[in-house]
């Protein structure tokens, strides 16, 4: 079987117009029908998409061994994994968590502020005691270091 004439079966077997084709390869409908018809051969890059698009082999496209492509289900384009996206994620959420740090020291700042008691706790203690307000603020100081470190790389990536 010809290079054309394979071309032409894998079109049809999957059920592809001429126009529909050349929508997927990005060229015209009358490059397909010279290339159907013999007239010109596709490149090499076209080639490669052509086997993708069809799940077969360039080799078995190109040789002229008769195989059966009738046979072959068409392959569904792996999606190639955008960087971009990866990054506006990480930035979202360095943002989120420095957020929640920010957020959570605002609280605890506050309790203390209106909470007489523990207020004078603080002021009163000369030693730093690790009870469970010190923790949660030290918890919401490294979200904050967190998110922010988050940020900075998405911004280098940029």
């Amino acid at each position: 079987m010809s290079l054309p004439e394979k071309l032409y079966g894998l079109r049809r077997t999957h059920g592809l117009s001429q126009e529909a084709l050349a929508e997927k390869l990005n060229c015209s409908r009358q490059v397909i029908s010279k290339w159907e018809n013999g007239t010109t051969t596709p490149d090499v890059e076209t080639l490669q998409k052509y086997s993708e698009l069809f799940g077969v082999s360039i080799d078995s496209l190109v040789k002229d061994e008769a195989e059966d492509l009738q046979d072959v289900p068409p392959s569904v384009p792996s999606p190639k994994k955008n960087k971009k996206d990866d990054g506006k994620l990480l930035g979202i959420l360095g943002l989120a968590v420095s957020l929640l740090g920010c957020v959570s020291l605002i609280v605890f700042g506050v309790i203390l502020i209106f909470d007489e008691k523990t207020a004078s706790g603080v002021a009163q203690s000369s030693t730093i005691v690790l009870d469970g307000t010190s923790i949660a603020m030290l918890i919401s100081v490294l979200f904050v270091i967190f998110g922010v470190i988050l940020l900075i790389k998405t911004g280098k990536r940029k």
